[in-house]
Formats: structure tokens, sequence, C-alpha cells
């Protein structure tokens, strides 16, 4: 419970704010559990209480919910009970949280606002359900809450407004550093290297061919050292595709280039999508290939 009841006013005051922050944090990490798929629209988030869910938890199991409330009890790193409760209430209806990531831990008789899927728990389910997670719930905690409603967690705003749930990447090492600085001047020189095709002008071509080329060269090189072949090949093709571009600048042969430009800029966009990963806070990492059972960003 919490020391002051005047606090959940003020707290409640910001209710309307919180909870359109924390769905547009849900949305900027894409689909979320349950969510839509294809070109349907995802489902929405319903503010929901623990009173109503433990009055009737089958009609919200499988909906995204947001919930405001007090953090009743911390039960490991990653599982937290809540209920709204305030002081010299009558006992209230304990709901737990299962945060698959959380960064730093809640603080008992704070509020927080949760937002996730809300589940009947079932630790099996839940293992397959969330890709790399291990439930740290103690064994006779696992008993306790089996059958009853629980939310899995996209969002954890505490009362600070900071956003516990965030997946962060982890630091950086000294080759991703290396990359992560060259990917920096791959994409204003590609995009120079395009105007200046369009613009039929060799000297800015060339400048910035020469930036590209020992680009992809040292990109080749991470990957090589990641021994992942398929992105050698991206970075090989990439390489490839600017030497077609210097080729045909040499034979003034401008629409050869052209195509050879826009090709190069494909490539580049295919190694993105397949090997650059985004997380919560906007920054990038290389994405490697998930071996069973990793857990590096988690």
């Amino acid at each position: 419970m919490l020391k002051k009841v005047s606090r959940f006013g003020r707290f409640s005051g910001c209710l309307v704010f919180i909870l359109a922050l924390v769905v547009s944090l849900s949305a900027q990490r894409g689909a979320p559990p349950q969510g839509g798929r294809g070109n349907a629209p995802a489902k929405p988030y319903l503010p929901v209480g623990t009173t109503a869910i433990a009055k009737n938890p089958g009609q919200f199991v499988g909906e995204l919910v947001t919930l405001t409330a007090a953090v009743e009890t911390v039960l490991s790193k990653s599982t937290f009970a809540i209920d709204q409760r305030i002081k010299n209430a009558p006992a209230g209806a304990p709901l737990l949280v299962v945060a698959p990531i959380l960064n730093a831990p809640v603080e008992p008789n704070t509020y927080v606002t949760v937002a996730g899927e809300l589940v009947t728990f079932d630790p099996d389910a839940l293992q397959k359900k969330v890709k790399n997670y291990h439930l740290d719930l103690p064994p006779d905690l696992v008993e306790k809450f089996k059958g009853k409603p629980a939310v899995i967690a996209k969002v954890v705003v505490n009362d600070k407004m900071v956003d516990l749930a965030m997946r962060l990447p982890p630091p950086y090492t000294a080759d991703e550093k290396a990359l992560d600085d060259t990917m920096k001047k791959v994409g204003p020189a590609a995009a120079a290297l395009r105007t200046a095709v369009d613009g039929a002008k060799a000297d800015v071509v060339a400048q910035n061919l020469a930036v590209l080329k020992q680009a992809f060269t040292q990109t080749e090189a991470f990957w090589k050292s990641k021994n992942i072949p398929e992105a050698m090949t991206i970075a090989q093709d990439a390489r490839k595709h600017a030497d077609a571009v210097e080729k045909a600048v040499a034979a003034n042969d401008w629409d050869t280039a052209k195509k050879s430009a826009a090709a190069l800029n494909g490539t580049c966009g295919a190694c993105h999508g397949a090997y650059r990963e985004r997380f919560d806070d906007g920054q990038f990492r290389a994405k490697m290939p998930e071996k069973p059972g990793a857990t590096r960003y988690n």
C-alpha cells in the first residue's frame, strides 16, 4: 500500500498522458503480442483495472491492456505484482506482471503503468510465447499464480516517467564500433554518388566511390571475422556495383552508371534489412544470426 493517498491523485491526473505515451512506445517497437498481422490493423490497447480483471479475467485474456497501479510486491528480477489498492482500502486483487526485459527494478509502493498482453499464466506456454526468456519466478510462486491472469509487459513506465522495459543495445565491441563508424560514411557517400551520377559529374563520382569502396572492403572484413558468408557476399556485391559505376563513367556511359548506382543502393538496403538491428532507444547494431538460447540483448 502507498504511504500517501494524495500521491495517487497526483499520479492519476497524468493518466491520459501516460496511456498515450505507453501506446506510442508500444507502436514504436513493432507489432505487440497478438497484434495485427499483414495489412490487418493492430488490436487496440484497453485501459483496465486489476479489480476488473480479477472479477472477469476471461473478458480480457488475449487482449492488449494498459494498467496504472501500485507495485504490490517485487517477486523476482523480471516479475512483480501490481494492485490498485490505496491506503486503508479493502484487500485488492494483485496481478502478476512478467517483464521479459527490465533494465532496472521496479520499486515497491510506487505507481507504474504497464502495457502488454493479458494471458492466463502458464510457465510452459509463457516460455513458448516469449523468445529467449527464462522465467525466474520461484516454484512456490509459480504454483500460486498458475492459472490466474498475468500481463506479459511490453512497456513498464515508472513514476519517474522512465520506461524500464526498453530493449537496449549492449556496449559496443571494438569491431562493432569500427563498423558503425564505417556505416555512417556510406549513407552520405551513396546519396552524393547518386546525385553526381545524375548530374554527370565525374570528379564527384570518383570522390564518393573511393569512400564507398573502402567502406565495402571494411564491411566484408567485419562479416568475414564473424564467419557470416551471406553478409560477406552482400558486401562483395556492393563493391562490384561500385566498380561497375566507375567503369561506366570512364566510358562516358551515364545510363549504365545510373543503373549500377541504383543497384548499389538496393544492395545497401538489402544488407540493412537482414543485418542491421534497431533498438528501442533508436540505436543500431549489426544483427547476428540468432543461436538457440541466445540472450545477449535480454
